[in-house]
């Protein structure tokens, strides 16, 4: 039986990169970045026929046969072009639009925030018995809600150089200027506790918020589409209303707290309505062209680590502040040689 030789895998529809290749002394120079190679060849005008035909509208079986080498040769040339970088493939990868793979994200992520976070022992006791709720969770909510904001420039910076498009970009860093010092109103809050700007800052945050914050911050640098679709859930999502209400902060009434602690949120969460803030995901994806399915897929894999994290949020909140023996912050104690836990 008669061995074929095997063909190396190849781009389907290859596009030589880099700016046209020239002739120069019966040489071929082509560029690459900053580095330019020169290749010698016996009839220099042929190979150059075959490079001006690397334009992205032939797959590699038209150039195999589209004549001047055999295929075996025309092989042997992409390979090579292709080992050295100079290849690009013009294949369009299946892709929907970006849109209508958010709402099936948001979707997803909805129904995760139903089985995993609503069922919390936090969001069942503050929906169910807000007035039987120890006061010190609903401060410790606030507390750590102070430590994610002021944070929240370590992931939202990280995606203001987005590369896929300028206009999201622009929306993104429209986003960022709103969001910027939002954590300076959240302080207010804490100022009837006898808590100043200087305790919050040098307080720790709770284990779970740091892996929410850390995750998020991770996703904008590896996985910034992603990302984009977990703005509006942590914004509060599209159904927020306009002036801001939300279930933690009608379970605060409800409980009858104090509203010099409770008025700075409700600012925040005024304001983050009034600029839409629950919608943002949808705007961005309004803009974003399309999504390939390879990234679909690697976004659908995160839903459930994304509500893991916010499960381990709330649950963390409920099981370190419903405890009244607690110290309200959690601070290094130098003095004392140890850590508040």
């Amino acid at each position: 039986m008669r061995e074929e030789h095997m063909a190396p895998h190849l781009p389907s529809f290859p596009v030589l990169a880099g700016p046209p290749p020239r002739i120069r002394d019966d040489r071929i120079e082509l560029i690459l970045g900053d580095t330019e190679f020169t290749v010698e060849h016996p009839d220099p005008a042929r190979l150059m026929a075959l490079l001006g035909a690397l334009d992205g509208t032939r797959d590699v079986e038209q150039l195999r046969s589209s004549g001047g080498f055999s295929g075996d040769e025309v092989t042997e040339i992409l390979s090579q072009l292709d080992a050295s970088g100079f290849l690009d493939d013009n294949i369009n990868p299946a892709a929907r639009p970006a849109i209508d793979v958010l709402l099936e994200i948001e979707d997803e992520l909805n129904r995760g925030f139903a089985d995993q976070v609503e069922t919390t022992t936090f969001w069942r006791e503050l929906t169910e018995r807000p007035k039987l709720v120890p006061v010190n969770v609903y401060y410790g909510m606030a507390i750590e809600n102070w430590h994610f904001l002021y944070r929240e420039h370590l992931f939202d910076s990280a995606v203001l150089s987005f590369p896929g498009d300028h206009h999201v970009r622009a929306m993104l860093n429209d986003f960022y200027i709103e969001e910027h010092r939002h954590d300076d109103i959240v302080l207010k809050a804490f100022m009837p506790l006898g808590i100043t700007p200087e305790d919050m800052r040098s307080s720790r945050p709770l284990p779970s918020t740091t892996a929410l914050v850390n995750s998020l911050a991770w996703w904008a640098r590896t996985d910034p589409v992603f990302f984009l679709a977990t703005i509006s859930v942590l914004e509060g999502g599209p159904a927020q209303g306009r002036e801001g209400s939300d279930s933690f902060l009608d379970a605060c009434t409800e409980a009858g707290l104090d509203e010099d602690f409770v008025g700075p949120l409700r600012e925040h969460a005024r304001i983050n309505a009034s600029h839409g803030h629950g919608s943002v995901s949808r705007e961005l994806f309004d803009v974003l062209p399309a999504v390939t399915v390879a990234t679909e897929a690697r976004m659908r894999g995160q839903c459930s680590l994304f509500n893991e994290l916010y499960r381990n949020f709330y649950n963390e909140i409920w099981r370190y502040w419903s405890v009244p023996e607690r110290p309200l912050l959690r601070t290094v104690k130098h003095d004392a040689g140890k850590v508040t836990k």
